[in-house]
């Protein structure tokens, strides 16, 4: 696993949350990819009120807003952001973390590193997306399959 992992894992779930105090899924890959390899994905404040909400998750990814940047790879590698279906809907993001194993915030959980075959997330991968290093906020780069 990538030596970074350890440093979110336990963080508690908090809806919209953006720091170490509490992340949401969006708020764990934008701290990561923020901290850890500099890329300014929008913060996204006010866009949704509950990250619990599948159909408000829901309309975010369907609206295009720039959740992921990049393009679509066949397989993960470091600095790649998962994008998964969670009951049957694409509203749910993690990161690779190395070795098959998704980091990703879990309500009632906090943030969990998970292998990728487990009963929560096995089968749910829809995409993997690769980062941009010149990634613009103002970007909206999310791909869906049609």
């Amino acid at each position: 696993m990538y030596g970074w992992v350890k440093n979110y894992v336990g963080i508690p779930f908090v809806s919209g949350g953006r720091d170490k105090a509490g992340l949401d899924c969006y708020g764990l890959v934008r701290l990561v990819l923020m901290e850890q390899y500099g890329f300014d994905l929008p913060v996204l404040n006010g866009d949704y009120t509950n990250a619990l909400n599948i159909a408000e998750t829901k309309r975010l990814f369907c609206e295009n807003v720039p959740l992921l940047c990049g393009v679509r790879i066949d397989r993960p590698e470091e600095k790649v952001v998962a994008l998964l279906r969670m009951g049957g809907r694409l509203c749910h993001v993690g990161l690779y973390a190395g070795d098959g194993y998704i980091i990703h915030a879990r309500h009632k959980v906090g943030v969990v590193c998970e292998r990728l075959t487990s009963p929560q997330l096995s089968g749910r991968v829809e995409g993997w997306y690769r980062v941009d290093s010149c990634y613009s906020a103002t970007q909206s780069v999310l791909r869906r399959k049609d």
